[in-house]
């Protein structure tokens, strides 16, 4: 869970602008390049397969998609970090997500890549990150707008009530997040699993081992 409103804030509204992957590959270790190249390449055929002119570009396309995904990753970032002083790192690019509706919540499994502050090396991250939704009276900012692209953050204030009386209002509560796991996953990447209960095996999300996450688990199988 946020740590407080100001960390809620500021991790919703903070500006995002996702790199390229063509500019990531040198920057990653050999075996992601290997996936990488092997993604592009896939990717590249299935489109020129499909030959459909879309009006958006695909580079559009994966840039919209890392932006719903990205606030999944502040916010698993943001608890790895907590508990890892010293050892903190920085969201580089989300790479994929799946959602589940499970015990009344929305529940999202997530892998993305973030650079180390002190290696600067960039690691293959797995994030469990769940929504418990409140009631408008009970909500951090339940009037809180929706995160614009590339927007500035909100005016900052000593008074949470003041920055949302600034700014436009959403008519539902903002959810709050709860994040249940975020480890990294460690080379060699083949060893992992691609899916879980509720994972598809295609979005390619490699799972911890063992049960270093809560949905997604054989035993709750049957619940979902």
């Amino acid at each position: 869970m946020m740590g407080s409103q100001q960390d809620y804030l500021a991790l919703l509204w903070e500006p995002w602008t996702p790199p390229a992957l063509e500019d990531l590959l040198p920057q990653l270790s050999l075996e992601e390049q290997l996936r990488l190249q092997n993604h592009l390449r896939e990717h590249h055929r299935a489109r020129k397969w499909l030959n459909k002119d879309s009006p958006f570009s695909s580079q559009r396309s994966e840039g919209q998609r890392d932006f719903f995904i990205i606030g999944h990753v502040r916010y698993a970032l943001h608890h790895y970090n907590a508990k890892h002083p010293g050892e903190e790192f920085d969201a580089v690019k989300p790479l994929m997500q799946a959602r589940v509706s499970f015990r009344g919540q929305a529940w999202y499994h997530v892998n993305f890549w973030a650079r180390c502050r002190k290696s600067k090396k960039i690691k293959r991250f797995f994030a469990e990150v769940h929504y418990k939704p409140t009631s408008s009276s009970s909500s951090i900012c339940s009037d809180l707008p929706l995160p614009v692209p590339g927007a500035e953050k909100p005016p900052s204030s000593s008074s949470s009530s003041s920055v949302c009386s600034d700014l436009p209002r959403l008519p539902f509560p903002i959810p709050i997040p709860i994040v249940e796991a975020c480890t990294i996953i460690e080379e060699p990447l083949g060893r992992y699993r691609k899916s879980c209960a509720f994972c598809r095996g295609y979005l390619d999300i490699l799972h911890p081992m063992g049960r270093k996450f809560v949905c997604g688990n054989d035993k709750y199988r049957m619940e979902q």
